[in-house]
């Protein structure tokens, strides 16, 4: 047993030392109402629930939003369901797993249940989810989500665009921005190494159209059929 509250102190101490006080305080609360704790286990416990008020307190003096208001966000409309999930991004979402669950199988906001699903990967959490995307549902494992940056299709792409809009510098950064948006809407799915030049090529055409840039396009398919010739 005291191994396991040698364990259980290093994680409350390392989650205060990261400002993770709304974590902190479920791992107190949970403790603190077992039946039997050691009095110098308990004593550290009380000094810790101290220190989890302070911050909070702190946090709430500088605007920032608690756990409740950003899950009960994520059951608003499309702008406040993306701004939650945006900030639940930024903090430790194992103790509100059951909450994200039950909001990804209802259908919300593509963006930000992408951003979502990104965060859950990141954060190596080993969950299954079911993901309702206008009204198609995806059964999957956080753990096997690779995050868009990392993804081979995304750095493939990336530099494929990157060298065809070398001339473009501005177009680089709009095909790149492009890009991150399709493969992030693309979650839970992820497209395959070697789609990598029909992405680009999409993401390519996407922005020549949205620029009204006939010319670009135009240069651009003669460029990808010389190279498909060779």
């Amino acid at each position: 047993m005291e191994n396991y509250y040698k364990e259980i102190l290093d994680e409350i101490v390392g989650l205060l030392e990261k400002g993770e006080a709304e974590e902190a305080s479920f791992l107190l609360k949970k403790e603190l109402n077992m039946p039997y704790i050691p009095m110098d286990v308990e004593e550290k416990l009380k000094q810790y629930e101290k220190e989890v008020r302070y911050q909070l307190s702190m946090r709430h003096e500088r605007g920032e939003r608690s756990f409740g208001e950003l899950l009960h966000m994520l059951k608003g409309k499309p702008q406040s369901q993306l701004a939650a999930s945006a900030e639940l991004s930024q903090r430790n979402l194992r103790g509100c797993i059951d909450e994200i669950a039950d909001w990804l199988a209802k259908d919300p906001q593509p963006e930000a249940a992408a951003l979502m699903i990104e965060s859950l990967a990141m954060q190596d959490i080993d969950e299954e989810f079911v993901f309702v995307k206008n009204g198609v549902e995806y059964t999957f494992c956080s753990a096997d989500i690779i995050p868009v940056a990392k993804q081979p299709v995304y750095l493939k792409a990336s530099a494929l665009l990157k060298a065809w809009f070398v001339h473009h510098p501005d177009y680089t950064e709009m095909s790149h921005t492009l890009l991150v948006h399709e493969l992030y809407m693309f979650l839970p799915l992820v497209y395959e190494e070697e789609e990598a030049l029909d992405v680009a090529k999409m993401i390519a055409m996407q922005l020549c159209d949205l620029m009204e840039d006939d010319r670009t396009k135009a240069e651009l398919e003669e460029l990808l059929q010389n190279g498909q010739k060779n």
